[in-house]
C-alpha cells in the first residue's frame, strides 16, 4: 500500500471498484441536484450556441441538422477533409477531444451522407483494396451541462479554426490511408515511445 503516494492511482487498479463507485455516486448526486429539466435546459442553451455559430461555416456540415432538439452530441464533416484527420487536428492544435468514424452507425450513416447502393458497393470494393481514404464517417463532439459558455466558445473556436485552415497544417501530418492512420511529423512513434518506457522501467527495478 506505500507502493505509490497518490490515493487515487494506487487504489485505481485494486478489486473491488472502490473508485469506480465512489466516482459513479458523485455523478448521481451531481445529476440530482441539478435535475433532469435543469440538465435539458442547460444543453438546450449550449446547443443553440453550436447551432449558431457552426452553422453559417460554409464548408461545415451538420448531420440532422434539422433536428435540433437532441442530446448534447453533434455529428459533423468538413468538406474535402478527412474524419480521422480533422479529429487528429483538434487534439493536436487544441487539446480537443473529439471521435471520427461513424459511431458504430454505418447504415444509418449511408443515410445521413445521402450514399446509394452503388457509392456504397465502390466504397467498400476500394477498402478491400486496402485503400480505406474514402470509407464514410464524420466528426462527432459532445457538450455537457456542466460545461460554461466560454468552455464551448472555446471548443467552437478550434472546429471553426479547423475548417478554415486544415489545408495549410495537413503538410504536418502524414496520413496512412490503409489503416486511416494519422501521425503529425514531430510525433514520437509508439514503437519508440514502448521502448523508451520498457528501458525507464528496467532502470527502475535495478
Amino acid at each position: 500500500h506505500k507502493f505509490v503516494d497518490d490515493i487515487e492511482v494506487r487504489e485505481d487498479g485494486g478489486t473491488p471498484a472502490f473508485l469506480q463507485t465512489i466516482r459513479i455516486a458523485l455523478c448521481i448526486n451531481l445529476k440530482e441536484e441539478m435535475g433532469t429539466a435543469n440538465i435539458m435546459r442547460r444543453e438546450e442553451e449550449l446547443l443553440d450556441t453550436v447551432w449558431s455559430r457552426l452553422g453559417p461555416i460554409e464548408n461545415l456540415h451538420i448531420l440532422a441538422a434539422e433536428h435540433k432538439h437532441r442530446l448534447g452530441v453533434v455529428s459533423f464533416y468538413i468538406d474535402g477533409l478527412h474524419y480521422n484527420i480533422g479529429v487528429k487536428m483538434l487534439n493536436d492544435k487544441f487539446g480537443i477531444q473529439t471521435r471520427g468514424g461513424c459511431s458504430c452507425a454505418g447504415t444509418y450513416g449511408h443515410y445521413l451522407l445521402n450514399l446509394d447502393s452503388h457509392t456504397s458497393s465502390e466504397i467498400s470494393q476500394m477498402i478491400d483494396k486496402g485503400d480505406c481514404s474514402t470509407r464514410p464517417g464524420w466528426i462527432r463532439m459532445s457538450v455537457h451541462p456542466t460545461m460554461t459558455n466560454a468552455e464551448l466558445n472555446e471548443i467552437l473556436d478550434g472546429i471553426i479554426a479547423l475548417a478554415q485552415n486544415y489545408n495549410s497544417w495537413m503538410k504536418d501530418y502524414t496520413v496512412d490511408y490503409a489503416t486511416n492512420s494519422v501521425k503529425h511529423h514531430n510525433e514520437t512513434s509508439s514503437d519508440n515511445l514502448k521502448d523508451k518506457m520498457d528501458n525507464l522501467l528496467e532502470m527502475s527495478l535495478t
